[in-house]
């Protein structure tokens, strides 16, 4: 029985050429270390991806997902799946230690692509890239063919986020030999839970949420990102396409591949 959707859905894009039956995402790892990209639908949408995959340096995945498909997409690092490890973990953006995060939403510090798609080329489709929870990995966005317009282009990084995050925020694992390593950058609302870095409660509209010198510090390092609630100057793309790019370590990530750390 299920093979006559995926019929009716063939002879539809045959009948009629401009629509769209589904769109798909290239996800590219440029990192100089494997990542596990995940995605997570919102309510009523479905699983894409496999829910998870790996991802070694210079590889690519394309995903496909519904017209409509609303969810976010993020990086893990740090993972281990092996048979030794049978619970698994993630040392950012882990969901629980599965591979396949099915619908599970990825632990907080880490860097988020939020995807909301029309299906009606006249409404638009909206992605941004959020680090309100806190930074693990610098990401772009751009459709394809390729739109570098400010409504289509959402660019990475200036600077390493991790490299200069303060101490209070840091999220540190074993580097061996004593040493520790920063593996992902903490929002101050993640760190400590007040409503003046949440924009929650007395804070919780644009007039009495105006960001903290930490969100001013995520903001430096990654302009298109969102880095708080209520942020003004972030991207916000508002572009319709058949197909986007979601790229981890993109180019203009600010760091010389030597000095990037190792996860």
């Amino acid at each position: 029985m299920a093979v006559l959707p995926l019929v009716f859905l063939y002879i539809l894009a045959l009948v009629l050429p401009g629509s769209v039956v589904g769109v798909t995402f290239h996800v590219n790892n440029k990192c100089p270390f494997p990542v596990w990209p995940a995605a997570a639908p919102n309510s009523g949408h479905p699983v894409i991806g496999d829910g998870g995959f790996f991802l070694p340096p210079g590889q690519s995945k394309r995903v496909m997902a519904p017209p409509t498909w609303n969810g976010r997409i993020w990086g893990r690092t740090g993972c281990d799946f092996s048979a030794t490890n049978a619970a698994g973990r993630c040392l950012t953006g882990d969901c629980g230690g599965h591979l396949a995060c099915n619908g599970s939403i990825g632990a907080p510090p880490a860097t988020l692509v939020e995807v909301n798609l029309h299906e009606d080329e006249s409404k638009g489709s909206s992605y941004d890239v959020s680090v309100v929870d806190g930074y693990n990995l610098p990401v772009a966005v751009w459709t394809r063919p390729a739109n570098r317009s400010s409504k289509c282009f959402i660019a990475g990084c200036a600077k390493n986020m991790n490299a200069l995050c303060p101490p209070e925020l840091q999220v540190k694992t074993s580097g061996g030999k004593g040493k520790t390593k920063v593996v992902a950058c903490r929002s101050a609302c993640l760190a400590f839970g007040l409503d003046a870095f949440c924009c929650r409660g007395a804070y919780g509209t644009a007039e009495t949420c105006r960001g903290s010198v930490y969100s001013r510090m995520f903001k430096d390092a990654c302009p298109g990102y969102y880095s708080y609630a209520y942020d003004q100057a972030a991207v916000a793309a508002r572009c319709y396409a058949p197909e986007y790019v979601v790229t981890f370590c993109p180019s203009r990530w600010g760091a010389a591949p030597g000095r990037v750390a190792q996860l």
